[in-house]
């Protein structure tokens, strides 16, 4: 199909098109290209990374993101939505594996920290590296202009559906809005006391009960990153 032919349809009339099976609705096409992403990461993964499952890799590359926080299990359970035994069951393998360490926290000697060794840091860096060359080559073509127009389509199509609150915690998905609606209130809200009934029942691998941390940095704001999150869940299950 031609890109005169695409652009003909106009407001109501998409729909058609896409139900005529004469292009693709934005729906399959964004899944297209995510399995490309995917497909062209498997196929160009560094030789450092090979023996890493992707999990573990996903849990790598949050960490390196947030080197300069205090990490904890509770934060791996909230951040790709799994439960507390199968995090202390990827931690313990990722820790025999030499991957991640545990480290006690100063102000409390039972809380334990994940923390990178440095041999997932160097498995960060040159999964860095051959990440930007994908986003370099997956962009070549487009403007500044036309990317943040892009990216701003997709944050408003993942908007549209979060806010219809039928797919869950909505701090889970990095929509712009959402997050900056978040953090506005966070800037006037206080934390909710921790009862010790709760303490104690939420109490995991650390000692340390779970929290909401600030997701106003976890916005996707390159094409890359938002592939990464959307297969993260289905990998560590």
């Amino acid at each position: 199909m031609t890109n005169e032919q695409y652009k003909e349809p106009s407001g109501s009339r998409l729909a058609e098109v896409w139900e005529s099976g004469l292009t693709k609705p934005p729906s399959v096409a964004i899944r297209s290209l995510h399995n490309v992403v995917n497909r062209y990461l498997r196929v160009t993964r560094p030789e450092e990374a090979e023996d890493v499952s992707n999990g573990n890799v996903d849990i790598i590359v949050y960490l390196a993101r947030h080197d300069n926080e205090e990490i904890f299990p509770q934060d791996i359970e909230q951040r790709f939505g799994v439960t507390r035994s199968t995090s202390c069951r990827v931690l313990g393998l990722m820790e025999q594996k030499g991957l991640i360490a545990r480290e006690s926290v100063k102000r409390d000697a039972r809380l334990k920290k994940i923390v990178l060794t440095d041999k997932s840091r160097h498995i960060a860096e040159v999964l860095h590296d051959n990440a930007k060359n994908m986003e370099r080559i997956l962009l070549e073509g487009l403007d500044d202009d036309q990317i943040r127009q892009f990216m701003h389509m997709l944050d408003v199509m993942q908007t549209n559906l979060v806010k219809t609150g039928l797919i869950g915690d909505e701090s889970r998905y990095s929509s712009l809005e959402i997050q900056e609606q978040d953090f506005g209130e966070s800037q006037v809200s206080q934390k909710p006391q921790v009862s010790q009934e709760s303490q104690e029942s939420q109490e995991s691998c650390d000692g340390r009960n779970p929290h909401s941390r600030d997701s106003h940095d976890e916005y996707v704001s390159r094409i890359l990153r938002m592939s990464q999150e959307m297969a993260i869940a289905n990998n560590l299950r």
